[in-house]
């Protein structure tokens, strides 16, 4: 039976002479690996003194820092599961999250202490506290124990809580940055699956470095963050690296990058256009999910269609199925099935969990095609089609098109109910700035006559947005992904 994971790494460290090494770079100090597992023991010590029995769930309503780390891996090693929560929530999501959670403690530090409403919900304790006593050796049993719990990204509807044993948590496939020289950054944050993997888990696996941010990282942070630690791999969703284009010296930044990755959200043609000459095949293109985590991944620059992300990862057969659950033939686009050994199904509260299933046909809500060489190629979410005039459209084919214009960072497009009833497509896009040009003025005008044409002359009528809405941003969550269900929302708001 696979052990508890903090002690497979805390042996993996001593066994391969890591303790010396630094494990993070974290407000403005270096932190070894013999100083991370300390730290964690201390914390497993601070649990089992706060009365807490194996099973429970803890809260972490911590930022990305070295104290984050020890939390987490510190519940793991008494057998406790860690649930990470995004501590820049308003006050009111905090304390939703808590009531999902039903911890049996919520570990807080002086940023979050005056944020969460836990009066009835949670004990808490400070992270300072936790960490204040003395190491404790012990480690709680691993195997089939649960020992994560994450929120789904709640695109399609209020976020679940999926639970991860420790048998499940392993570095992802294809995981690179081994050795002395590596460091990692990511800009996905601890409380999703993926960033908890790159910064942690394939840190503390392969004898990395990482970097960790105790605020959310701007890309000019960012860039600052990689040429200040000499950052080799960075882990960052499109949306986030289409802003990093934006900022001065980008190319003189990337180009210091051995790896970068992306995640989270479907990386646009346009982005691929102007990544690819800079980062060759040093861009690395993941698809997953984080009920199984990852799904597929590949070299961007291999790949010619938009679409593609790479071949399955070994161990995880896929298939295209059609609505009656049959086969389909390369080429043809339906629901993706991914063959899994384990698939976390989301919960509403921490109490029903976990809820796994085991060597299953996972069906993703993706749509998704199989080429002849066996690449997977994503076109977008099923619950995200549009019907227009009878017609079924994939957002993903209108979008990807309207950012071929060089004046489109991003776009998105939603379908929107006429005042004489009936329903077409509006397409929002944020445009890159232009210093010339006064905001609702002619040059607007002739950029969304420009866009439409666009859609005219290469999209059948029913894809074609009817008009364009400027915005600032799009609605995202988190961890990047667009909000499809905020724009339909408000699509009668944008006239």
């Amino acid at each position: 039976m696979p052990g508890n994971v903090t002690q497979d790494l805390a042996q993996l460290a001593r066994a391969r002479g890591w303790l010396e090494r630094i494990a993070f770079l974290a407000d403005g100090r270096a932190w070894t690996y013999a100083e991370v597992f300390d730290g964690a023991a201390r914390a497993a010590s601070g649990y089992r003194s706060a009365g807490l029995s194996r099973g429970d769930r803890v809260l972490l309503a911590l930022p990305d820092s070295v104290e984050m780390v020890w939390s987490v891996l510190g519940a793991w090693q008494a057998g406790l599961v860690g649930v990470p929560v995004n501590v820049q929530m308003s006050g009111v999501d905090l304390t939703r999250a808590v009531e999902t959670v039903e911890p049996a403690l919520a570990v807080i530090d002086p940023d979050t202490a005056g944020q969460l409403e836990l009066p009835g919900l949670a004990p808490a304790i400070k992270v300072a506290t936790l960490v204040a006593g003395e190491p404790d050796p012990d480690f709680a049993e691993g195997g089939d124990a649960p020992a994560l719990a994450v929120f789904t990204s709640g695109t399609t509807g209020a976020p679940k809580l999926c639970f991860f044993l420790h048998s499940n948590l392993a570095a992802p496939p294809g995981s690179n940055g081994s050795g002395r020289t590596a460091v990692g950054l990511s800009v996905s944050r601890m409380y999703f699956l993926g960033g908890l993997h790159f910064s942690v888990l394939t840190t503390l696996a392969t004898g990395r470095t990482a970097v960790l941010s105790r605020t959310r990282a701007t890309p000019a942070a960012a860039i600052d963050l990689i040429h200040r630690h000499q950052v080799t791999d960075l882990f960052a969703q499109p949306s986030f690296l289409a802003r990093m284009l934006l900022e001065p010296g980008h190319a003189e930044t990337f180009g210091r990058l051995r790896e970068v990755s992306s995640a989270g959200e479907v990386l646009s043609l346009r982005l691929r256009e102007q990544l690819v000459p800079i980062l060759g095949n040093r861009l690395v293109n993941n698809y997953g999910a984080t009920e199984i985590g990852v799904i597929s991944m590949g070299r961007t620059a291999a790949y010619r269609a938009p679409s593609a992300v790479g071949p399955a990862v070994p161990g995880r057969p896929v298939r295209i199925v059609d609505a009656d659950g049959r086969p389909m033939p390369a080429g043809r686009q339906g629901e993706l099935h991914v063959y899994a050994d384990f698939a976390s199904r989301g919960v509403a509260r921490g109490s029903l969990g976990p809820d796994q299933v085991t060597d299953t046909w996972w069906p993703t809500g993706d749509l998704a095609s199989l080429d002849d060489d066996g690449v997977l190629h994503v076109h977008g979410r099923l619950d995200d089609v549009e019907v227009i005039g009878g017609q079924n459209v994939v957002p993903g084919e209108v979008e990807r098109l309207l950012e071929r214009h060089p004046r489109v960072l991003e776009a998105a497009v939603s379908s929107v109910r006429r005042p004489a009833g009936d329903t077409s497509l509006r397409a929002y896009v944020v445009t890159i700035p232009d210093d010339d040009e006064a905001p609702g003025g002619a040059q607007d005008a002739a950029l969304d006559a420009e866009l439409i044409a666009l859609a005219r002359s290469r999209l059948s009528w029913y894809k074609v947005p009817q008009d364009v809405v400027r915005l600032d941003a799009l609605p995202r969550n988190a961890n990047g992904k667009i909000l499809r269900r905020q724009l339909r929302a408000a699509g009668g708001q944008f006239v």
